[in-house]
């Protein structure tokens, strides 16, 4: 009871001094030029420390302490609440999103016309437009994101809180869907403060807005059905979470299965099915910005590629789209390779996920923003590693280029941000490909990164089962 006790308190503790660092205001103390973006990367590190620390004292002493969990839950709940009335900080992404719907509900294909286009004249104001990033170009967001921009525009049109909490009844249903997968995984239900308290999704996900926070119910969805084995319905969520946001795309490939036909058959038609109405009156158009995004006035925050080519004096526009063919065809590879080895089963099917997750976000050659990295914290509240928690944080690193515009990114930065996620899953890779020989079976630790084994129950746990080890 005393141990119970102390980690309650504990957990309460790191949650207050937390919930006070969620509650600053940036622009209030800092003002609204670019070097905000320096103070946000400050905020950012002390509430990350405070989370390792919450997380070392859970993970220290699994239990299913139904008062630590509810500490966990309730924190986790006021952290979003207290962002949902501050000031749009970090990205201008969520304005477009409220522009996409309001065209919509104007009876306009969002894909046809770009906001600064004479035709959307009409539809112009002084809280909205004058924020959009890009007001030249036509939006890059696939149809499924297009659908939720207007379901939210028909329910509170351009209303910045509307949407955030559009995002936070997601980030609800998330957690249930998680709670749902460390119990088929046998992992503590205190896990989830992995995904909860992560700093990166309440910065990025409620706060900033972003769109990644939405998909995550279906991707989940799509995880346990394939677990079960339910091909069709697997097929349907994955293809909805790929029309949210493409890059889900690559669990396609990791999941799977020769021969099976459902599991593909469904997720393209569903993909299909969400294009076809909107490429109805915009034809190819229906792509919009996405062609460019290949370009190199898009790179941001490039991590392999750019040190394969600026990194070592290679550069230029030939060296450029060399590398990104090259890394292309490696997570194609590896795809491959994950979807080879798949194990059906509940372990073998969350291994291969995680794994292409993992290798997607090492081996993407385009822009890498901090939000694109939400997704592999789901995974990691079942099997943690520590090069990934690492890099949700270092991701924030990113944001420096703004404060320190329009000088280049310090590469400094971009070393820390980059360097100690390669050694790391070096060493876990290197790790677990020791513990071959000491009796496990070779396709236990073979993905690149290493795969998830099943947790014991919290009862039969030892030092040894704790995510750290």
């Amino acid at each position: 009871m005393a141990s119970r006790s102390v980690t309650r308190l504990g957990v309460a503790v790191l949650g207050l001094l937390s919930l006070l660092g969620y509650a600053v205001d940036r622009h209030a103390l800092f003002g609204r030029a670019l070097s905000v973006h320096g103070a946000y990367v400050v905020v950012f590190a002390v509430l990350f420390a405070l989370y390792l620390a919450a997380m070392g004292i859970v993970w220290r002493r699994p239990s299913e302490d139904r008062a630590l969990f509810g500490l966990i839950l309730g924190f986790a709940l006021l952290f979003r609440l207290v962002v949902l009335p501050s000031p749009i900080v970090l990205s201008s992404d969520l304005y477009r999103y409220l522009w996409d719907g309001r065209v919509q509900w104007a009876g306009i294909n969002p894909y046809r016309y770009a906001p600064a286009a004479p035709e959307l004249a009409s539809l112009r104001d002084d809280a909205i437009y004058p924020n959009i990033n890009r007001p030249t170009r036509r939006t890059v967001y696939p149809p499924g994101a297009e659908a939720v921009f207007a379901l939210v525009a028909g329910i509170a049109p351009n209303s910045v809180v509307a949407w955030r909490l559009f995002l936070l009844v997601c980030e609800v249903v998330t957690g249930a869907l998680l709670l749902r997968l460390l119990r088929r995984m046998r992992a503590p239900f205190g896990a989830v403060i992995v995904y909860a308290w992560a700093p990166l999704v309440v910065f990025e996900g409620v706060q900033a807005g972003h769109l990644e926070v939405a998909l995550l119910p279906a991707l989940l969805l799509a995880l346990l059905w394939r677990q079960d084995g339910r091909m069709a319905r697997a097929g349907a969520a994955l293809g909805v979470a790929v029309l949210m946001k493409l890059y889900p795309a690559v669990l396609l490939l990791a999941w799977w299965r020769r021969g099976e036909r459902r599991f593909p058959a469904t997720c393209l038609s569903v993909i299909a099915a969400g294009y076809l109405p909107y490429a109805a009156t915009a034809g190819d158009g229906v792509l919009g910005f996405l062609p460019r995004y290949f370009g190199s006035g898009e790179d941001f925050n490039i991590g392999l590629r750019f040190f394969l080519t600026e990194g070592i004096g290679f550069g230029g526009e030939v060296a450029r789209g060399m590398v990104m063919l090259i890394l292309f065809g490696v997570l194609l590879a590896l795809l491959l390779r994950i979807r080879r080895r798949l194990r059906e089963g509940a372990a073998g099917v969350f291994s291969a996920a995680m794994a292409g997750v993992a290798a997607y976000l090492v081996l993407v050659p385009t822009a890498l923003h901090a939000w694109y990295a939400i997704w592999i914290l789901p995974f990691l509240t079942v099997s943690l590693s520590l090069a990934w928690l690492w890099f949700t944080g270092a991701v924030v690193l990113s944001y420096l280029k703004y404060a320190w515009h329009p000088e280049p990114f310090p590469f400094w930065a971009r070393a820390l941000e980059f360097f100690p996620l390669y050694a790391l899953l070096a060493w876990e890779w290197r790790t677990r490909r020791i513990s071959v020989g000491a009796g496990a079976a070779p396709r236990e630790v073979e993905f690149l990164p290493a795969e998830a084994t099943p947790l014991p129950a919290p009862e039969q746990r030892s030092a040894r089962h704790r995510p750290w080890a």
